[in-house]
């Protein structure tokens, strides 16, 4: 849109604007709903051919905004999808042999706890390490000699994200484990709980998918 801002020479502007609008005009057309009533599309092609600044404006000021409303209207009148989701699709299959029978009873305390216990003993279990939190994470992602990956090393943003999961463990074992670990005090909502169960089927998935460092 930098054209419709360059001001005093709508010569340029206007040409500019009308053949990116045909190119998205034909992307629209490609998109549109087939139950849905495209005579506004048509009369947009239309007024665009004629090549007349005047009507360039009246595509501008009333058939977009006309295109605008049918779309909106289309989308609400819409029914709600019938796909839906329990907890269980989304959990990785190591927490929810560790965590979900808490869950469903409602000890949602423990169930957090498993799913972090989860990611630790999965991390145990590729590499072999018989170590725990700082210390495991330390010596199977580190950056200078890891035993898994999870991004590539070869460059500055796979060595963030390698870094990045590497303090996503230690916070999770300090912030969370550690807590609920010590203390009988902290019990979550259902809600809140379900989060962290996802959350640890994420970290379980990526490290189930790191690679193994062949060079170690």
């Amino acid at each position: 849109m930098d054209a419709y801002h360059f001001e005093g020479n709508e010569s340029f502007a206007i040409p500019t604007l009308i053949t990116v609008t045909n190119r998205q005009l034909s992307d629209l057309e490609r998109l549109w709903p087939g139950d849905l009533d495209k005579s506004t599309i048509s009369e947009i092609g239309t007024t665009l051919a004629s090549d007349k600044t005047g009507d360039y404006w009246r595509i501008i000021n009333e058939l977009l905004p006309d295109l605008e409303d049918k779309i909106d209207n289309y989308i609400s009148s819409q029914p709600y999808s019938n796909i839906s989701y329990t907890i269980l699709d989304l959990l990785h299959p190591k927490v929810t042999s560790a965590s979900y029978q808490h869950f469903k009873l409602g000890n949602y305390r423990e169930s957090v706890l498993n799913s972090v216990v989860a990611v630790f003993d999965l991390i145990r279990e590729r590499t072999g390490i018989d170590k725990d939190g700082q210390d495991l994470v330390g010596e199977v992602f580190s950056l200078a000699n890891p035993i898994l990956i999870v991004s590539t090393l070869q460059s500055e943003s796979g060595k963030s994200d390698q870094k990045g999961f590497i303090q996503l463990l230690n916070g999770v074992y300090q912030g969370v484990r550690n807590p609920k670990a010590h203390t009988l005090t902290i019990n979550p909502t259902e809600l809140v709980a379900g989060q962290y169960l996802v959350f640890s089927s994420l970290l379980c998935r990526r490290v189930e998918e790191a690679t193994i460092n062949e060079n170690g």
